[in-house]
């Protein structure tokens, strides 16, 4: 006869069991909230072979930009010359990418206490970041294969400057930059 009131009540939490649940969740949030805290603590970690996979990224990059050049535009292939262009602005972002949130970010957190080393690190970001708005602006103009092959010219001037700066960042990068990356 009193079904329903076993009923209503059947589905409802107890009031002891509400209580257990937002006590977890309590502390499930500040189990959180420290994790959070010791990570901003220790910033940005150090990554022992960070320096190797920056460096195969260049690989693939000189390969990828070789191509562009013998593969498309010698090749007069404009569909392949765009694709090849993709292709090397998906990975030159993804490597900026690593760089700018694994490499640099390191170092900036590494030299904070040496004002100097701190302020040639940060002209070297800029650098980099100079060529690769020139690199990207690069890659997006002449990602049609109609737009290239009329304008052939410019892009044989463009290809050139973009690859000079390319070679001449990476080899800095190689030969300089990386060797301060090491565990604090």
């Amino acid at each position: 006869m009193f079904d329903f009131v076993g009923s209503f009540f059947k589905g409802r939490p107890s009031k002891k069991k509400q209580a257990l649940e937002a006590e977890r969740a309590a502390e499930r949030k500040m189990a959180q909230m420290k994790r959070a805290k010791t990570a901003a603590k220790k910033g940005v970690s150090y990554d022992e072979r960070l320096i190797e996979n920056l460096e195969s990224d260049h690989e693939m990059l000189v390969d990828i930009f070789s191509k562009i050049w013998r593969d498309g535009y010698e090749a007069s292939n404009y569909k392949a010359l765009s694709n090849l262009l993709s292709e090397f602005k998906t990975l030159f972002q993804s490597h900026l990418l690593k760089e700018n949130v694994k490499f640099y970010a390191y170092l900036e957190q590494s030299m904070k206490d040496d004002s100097h080393s701190l302020g040639v690190v940060r002209e070297f970001r800029k650098d980099m970041n100079d060529i690769a708005n020139a690199v990207i602006t690069f890659c997006k103009t002449y990602d049609k294969p109609e737009y290239t092959k009329v304008n052939q010219d410019s892009f044989k001037e463009d290809y050139q400057a973009i690859g000079q700066a390319l070679v001449r960042r990476v080899q800095l990068e190689e030969r300089d930059l990386y060797s301060l990356y090491a565990p604090n």
